[in-house]
């Protein structure tokens, strides 16, 4: 049972055994004037107004505290969720849904950096919300660099082949890396080859300290 209710339900209570008690006919009642009646029923009627007030305030009450309560627990919600996306893009939080996992073949060395930036890129703009390369975390700051066969991520080195992990809308993504003269294609003419699967359960876990 709500609070609102219990409250109602023993006011109610008081309110009816208060005007039963004092409406009973007594001999002092009986014999009183006609001006004394009235005045007892004034009486009766302004102490069950009065109840009555009572009863709906302290409902209000209760349904502004349980509003509160609901606001209060959507605001957390809110700004637990915000913190865990900027968490997640600051690479300091793992990710884990529908994603790509993409193997870049390079048996000739060939990948520059530039490829690489590329489809970090690509990636980005169709919506990825986390990215691992070779289990390095990508982030806004990250800093791809080196040459074809020698390839770092803020330092970091990667080998051959290249597993990339993204997380985000598959079919954007994919479309994104697939266009012509994109990615798939600017690694095919450097010797390699570049395969994108779509996956239901992609899992970027590699964090930035």
């Amino acid at each position: 049972m709500a609070a609102s209710s219990v409250v109602a339900l023993v006011l109610g209570f008081a309110l009816t055994v208060q005007i039963r008690n004092t409406a009973e006919p007594d001999a002092q009642v009986g014999a009183a004037r006609e001006e004394d009646l009235i005045l007892i029923l004034d009486e009766l009627n302004a102490r069950e107004e009065v109840l009555r007030r009572q009863i709906n305030e302290t409902r209000q009450t209760v349904e502004d505290l349980s509003t509160g309560q609901q606001q209060s627990d959507t605001a957390v919600e809110e700004a637990q969720a915000r913190a865990e996306a900027i968490g997640i893009l600051n690479g300091t939080l793992p990710a884990r849904g529908p994603g790509l996992r993409i193997t870049v073949q390079d048996p000739d060395g060939g990948v520059p950096v530039s490829v690489l930036l590329d489809a970090v890129q690509e990636l980005r703009g169709a919506g990825a919300e986390a990215i691992q390369v070779d289990g390095v975390r990508v982030i806004a700051s990250s800093a791809i660099t080196g040459s074809p066969g020698s390839l770092r991520i803020d330092g970091v080195p990667l080998s051959a082949p290249y597993d990339i992990r993204a997380v985000g809308p598959t079919a954007a993504m994919e479309v994104a890396l697939n266009v012509a003269g994109g990615v798939v294609a600017d690694v095919s003419r450097v010797g390699g080859t570049a395969r994108a699967t779509q996956a239901d359960d992609v899992v970027v876990d590699a964090l930035v300290d």
